[in-house]
Order: C-alpha cells, then structure tokens, then sequence
C-alpha cells in the first residue's frame, strides 16, 4: 500500500489582537466588563475593586487578605460547608485575594454552570457570614504560613528587599501583614473591612469566556442588582518611591549553602511610554533563558540553576530587580559579574537581541491569553494599575515597532547601575569578606524584624 502524504497549506498570519469587550453599569453602579472569548467553555469572573492595601490601619496590617480568605467561608444562608459544597456541585473555584493596588475576587466555572456562580460570588461579597470560627481558623491559618515562610531564604529575602527599597510606604511590607498585626485582627476588625470598604461603587465585573448562548449582562444584573451598600471611594494617591542609592546588605543565615541574590533598583511603571522599549531591553538583559545575565552566571560561569531580571509594577512604581540563588563560595564574584553585566549592557544591546526580545513577545501572546482566566486576569492587572482597556494591544504595537536605538535608549535611561541595592542571605562568615571587597558600597549587616 502506498500513501501519500500531502503538507495542509499554511495559512498567512494575521494579526492577533486582545478579545474585545463591552461595557455596562448595573442600577448600582458596578461596572460591568463582558469578553467573549469563542471556545473558551470555562468562563473566569473577577471582581475588582479599586481598594489599594494602604486603607488598611497600621496596627491591623493584613486584615485585607484576611477578609478576602474569609469572605469564601459561607454566606448569611450558607454555612462554609455548605457554601464549599455548592462551589463544587458547579464544578466552580472561587478565591479572593488582596494586593498593593487593588481587592480581587474570582472565580472559574463551565460556562453553563455561570449564572449559580455568580450569585455565590454576590452573596460572599455582600452578605458572608464570617463566623467567629472561620475567621480565626483562617488567622491561624496566615500566621502558620508566616511562620513558615521565614524557614525560606528565598522568601525573606524578597520580604527585606521590599523593607529596604520602599522605606516606611506599605509596600515595604508583607501584603498578608506581619505575625503581631495579624495576630491582633479581630473578628469585628475584619467585618468592618467587608462592611465599609467593599461596595458595588468602587468595584469593576469582569467577565470572559464563551458567551454566545448567554445573556451574561442579564446573568449578572440577576446576580448582583440588590447589592447596594457604599464601599470606600476617592483613596488618596500615596506618594511611592523606590530607594536610589547604592546599599549591600547581608542577611545572615548561618550554614547555607547557596546565598540568596537580589539586586533591584528604580524602574517605571506600565503607563510610561519607555515600558516596551525597555521591556524589550530587560529581554536581553536578563529577562529569558538566553540572556546576558543567566548565559554568564549559568552557562559560563556555573554558579547557579538560573538567574533573571524583570520589570515590576505597581500603579504608581515600577521596580528593576534581578533574582538568583549561587554557590556560597562564588557569591562575591557572581554579583561582580551580575552588576558588570548590568552596567556594561547600557548601549550595547544588539539588533539581533531587541529583535528576538520582540519576537517573543508579540509571538507568544496570542497562546498567553487563550484561556478565559488569563484574559480576565490581565485586565484585573489593567484595572489595578489604572491602564487603559486597551493597554494589551496598544503596548504589543509598540513593542513590534521597538528599534536598538530605543531599547538601548531606554535602558541607558531607567537603569541606573550606580543606585542599586544587592541584598545577600546566606553565610556571613563564608561570604562577608568576599563582599566587602566588592567595594559597590559599604557592607551592612541587617537582621529582620521577626528574628
């Protein structure tokens, strides 16, 4: 038998675009963001509002994300197993989360299965039931996993990271707040958060998924219409600056084998119209597999499984930072090299590395977003961080227009090499002389709150 194998044509490329959406506001005011996103039969609903963390009192820091993990723990109707039970028999999952610039709670669910959900999701937000029980098994519950995470060097040098780039602002510290703030949140405390500060007026519906045979806005407008109690509104803008100049700190953790890298400094914000140049910059730089920085500290060097930089944002700061763990004995000369690469990268980015960064970019998008919740979940970043709706498609053409004089433009003019700061954790007595010698900046031994 003979067969013959014919290649099916290849199509031309077209251009890919994010879903487009439409716009609604139910009787009380909450805004409602419908995407449909063809074949995609598991839907993902968010709601966000426009609540940043800094609302929370000082002495009660963490009492956003206790609410928000209290708030899935039944309803006024519904006890927490029942309200679990109701989640699965819809095959939904259904979360809630606080952040620096914003409250969230989601969901995903089939499509079919969308109109019970919803109501679950109205119900936790506008009447939960947070019980005495539920609220202090999910305290517990947070100050167990503080307690954990300071087991882990990779996680508390990200903590002493934020204290020393960001000063006394909140994002200096935890989102989920401290062992004593948490420890001193009452049931009341977090009721009073629910109450005052989570209402239809400051929040945004989003919605994506395969809409075709759904009246979503009317699912919706069902679900949340009698919601009517007044959340905060009109936060004031907080002044957030991200620390300049030159520090070495070392965190000591005795016996480690590895030390625990950062390196960070000012960056921009996602509303800067530097962001795709420098993104496509970053790329390059340290921002992929092939990079500069992981090439050498990895490939060439062997000091580590792996090193990155990235880009980080907030609505009103945006952050440079490089992460990476090393062999404690090669910790000095890996971050002579890290800032070596750092500072030599300043107009020396090449045709061929500004054009893979943006062939990455542009080419994957259209796989990042394919499902419905990586599509709502951009736009709670979009919301969060007050971008236009528009933003994902906008920052793709930009990115696809990116030259080498821009990207190394861009670069030369955020990064600054000078105004870093390198936090350490590992073996000080393996690793302080080696970085002392650096001679980047006087060494300073510090040890965290908890400790």
């Amino acid at each position: 038998m003979t067969t013959v194998q014919t290649q099916p044509p290849v199509s031309e490329l077209t251009r890919w675009s994010f879903p487009a959406y439409r716009e609604s506001r139910l009787s009380n005011n909450l805004r409602v963001l419908t995407y449909h996103c063809p074949g995609q039969y598991v839907a993902s609903a968010s709601l966000v509002f426009d609540v940043p963390l800094r609302v929370e009192r000082a002495d009660i820091e963490g009492v956003a994300e206790l609410t928000a993990r209290s708030l899935t723990r039944g309803t006024d109707e519904l006890s927490a197993e029942e309200f679990a039970d109701q989640l699965a028999a819809n095959g939904a999952e259904l979360e809630a989360s606080a952040s620096l610039d914003a409250f969230v709670i989601r969901f995903t669910v089939p499509v079919r299965h969308l109109d019970r959900a919803l109501q679950l999701m109205a119900d936790a937000v506008a009447k939960p039931a947070l019980e005495e029980a539920e609220v202090a098994h999910e305290q517990a519950l947070r100050l167990q996993e503080i307690d954990q995470a300071h087991a882990y060097p990779q996680h508390v040098a990200n903590e002493q990271l934020n204290a020393a780039l960001f000063g006394s602002a909140r994002a200096a510290r935890p989102v989920g707040g401290s062992a004593q703030t948490v420890a001193a949140i009452t049931r009341a405390d977090v009721a009073e958060y629910a109450r005052s500060v989570l209402g239809p007026e400051s929040a945004t519906l989003v919605l994506a998924g395969d809409f075709d045979a759904v009246a979503v806005e009317e699912l919706a407008a069902g679900a949340f219409g009698a919601w009517s109690k007044r959340g905060v509104s009109g936060v004031p803008a907080e002044e957030l600056s991200v620390a300049g100049t030159a520090q070495l700190l070392l965190l000591d953790w005795p016996d480690a084998p590895q030390s625990t890298v950062r390196v960070a400094g000012p960056g921009i914000t996602r509303a800067d119209a530097r962001w795709p140049a420098l993104f496509v910059a970053n790329h390059a730089v340290g921002g992929s597999f092939s990079s500069r920085i992981n090439t050498v500290l990895r490939e060439e060097k062997g000091f580590t499984y792996g090193a990155t930089s990235m880009l980080e944002s907030s609505s009103h700061a945006g952050v440079f930072s490089v992460s990476t763990a090393v062999n404690t004995p090669s910790t000095a000369e890996a971050i002579t090299d890290l800032l070596g690469l750092v500072t030599d990268a300043a107009g020396t980015l090449t045709d061929d590395e500004v054009a893979t960064g943006v062939r990455a970019v542009t080419s994957s998008a259209p796989l990042g977003y394919e499902r419905a919740e990586a599509v709502s979940g951009r736009v709670e970043l979009l919301l969060a961080q007050q971008l236009p709706l528009d933003h994902v498609d906008a920052n793709l053409r930009r990115i696809t227009e990116v030259t080498t004089a821009q990207a190394n433009a861009a670069y030369a003019d955020v990064i600054d090499p000078r105004s870093l700061t390198v936090l350490v954790v590992g073996d000080a007595a393996a690793t302080r002389s080696g970085l002392a010698g650096i001679g980047y900046a006087d060494l300073q031994e510090v040890t965290p709150d908890w400790r």
